[in-house]
């Protein structure tokens, strides 16, 4: 593949060994480009098979890095069209970005050929009417956005799962904390059981016991914590049905679930203790950093590893840095060579667990 109309100074050809899991790694094939106009870098990757995986355009490049499409990490900044194709040959996503971030309109489909979303981005935030389709073609959302949040968004409940600690039942007058734990995008959609995938439930799957009420609720497929009013009617629900220490409410959630986190702390601080949200991104609407006086005296403990190529870890050292000037209780982990499992680290140890413990609102006032 070449590009019309601009003239290139040197062509390279590399092979990646890109991991996507501790047992498996993919050897991709890339050609770049180095072009004369725009300085910029035309980058081409291909499956195995010979198949194109990615046709992309850059300002900065790391020949040895591949990120997510969301994602600038370290020096590599997408300038210009991006697209990727599943191994399949099916086209799964085509955008354009402007100093990295996204700009302008976005389009996904699925593997089998059927448009997932449209959406409109403006300098990395939603702007605009966004829509979503599931993989049968039927039109599930159709949004306005204005600054990354949604406009006009709909009350509803989430489904969710719940552990009780081992005495809640025989100790009929006793009132437990509540940790509510917020997923990622990956454990979206209608079936619960992809709730035990990672964090305290995954831990609760292997038989570990806990002194909290845990809850974790799901988002939807396709749309993040922030789109739908769902947060008044979760809570309120679990005020009725369980015996709950409003004192000691507890937020944590990763990637998507970290984002979550920001956000609804901001949102309903009232409601929290602590909180300790990982790797998530912050600056994908205003609302956050507008509303970051709500968090002054939340005692936070953020996590990131500077090696994520999902969220790059500049997302949680802007929030940090605008709390550290406002709040005295934030604790942050920076991970050198971790990526984006940080979550993997942190929630199968005790550290955060006690550290949530150790906080109780008649204590902090």
């Amino acid at each position: 593949m070449t590009s019309i109309g601009l003239q290139a100074q040197t062509i390279d050809t590399y092979f990646l060994h890109f991991p996507i899991s501790k047992y498996d790694t993919i050897v991709y094939k890339r050609i770049i480009e180095t072009l004369d106009k725009n300085n910029l870098i035309h980058v081409e990757d291909y499956y195995p098979n010979g198949q194109i995986q990615m046709d992309a355009y850059y300002s900065n490049f790391d020949k040895n890095v591949k990120e997510e499409l969301q994602c600038n990490y370290g020096t590599n900044t997408k300038q210009g069209r991006y697209k990727e194709w599943a191994k399949n040959g099916q086209l799964i996503y085509d955008a354009n970005y402007k100093n990295g971030l996204r700009d302008g309109l976005a389009v996904s489909w699925y593997e089998n050929g059927i448009k997932e979303s449209e959406k409109k981005w403006n300098n990395g935030q939603l702007n605009g009417t966004c829509k979503y389709w599931n993989e049968k073609g039927d039109l599930e959302y159709d949004l306005t956005f204005k600054n990354g949040i949604n406009q006009s968004p709909e009350t509803v409940s989430y489904q969710y799962i719940t552990y009780l600690p081992t005495s809640y039942a025989s100790n009929a007058l006793k009132e437990y904390p509540l940790l509510i734990f917020l997923h990622g995008g990956s454990a979206r959609g209608t079936d619960t059981l992809d709730l035990y995938d990672a964090g305290p439930f995954d831990q609760i799957y292997r038989g570990r016991n806990f002194p909290f009420i845990i809850v974790a609720p799901q988002c939807p497929k396709n749309i993040r914590w922030s789109t739908e009013n769902w947060f008044e009617n979760f809570y309120s629900d679990l005020i009725k049905e369980y015996r709950i220490d409003t004192n000691k409410v507890y937020l944590t959630g990763e990637s998507l679930g970290g984002s979550g986190t920001w956000y609804i702390a901001t949102k309903y601080s009232d409601k929290f203790t602590a909180i300790a949200p990982m790797s998530g991104f912050t600056r994908h609407m205003d609302y956050i950093s507008e509303n970051i006086e709500n968090l002054k005296k939340m005692p936070i403990w953020a996590f990131h590893g500077e090696l994520d190529n999902v969220v790059p870890v500049e997302e949680t050292d802007y929030l940090i840095n605008r709390l550290n000037d406002i709040n005295s209780q934030v604790k942050y982990t920076r991970k050198k060579s971790v990526g984006h499992w940080i979550h993997w680290l942190v929630y199968p140890e005790n550290e955060l667990y006690d550290w949530f413990m150790s906080y109780d609102k008649r204590n902090n006032k």
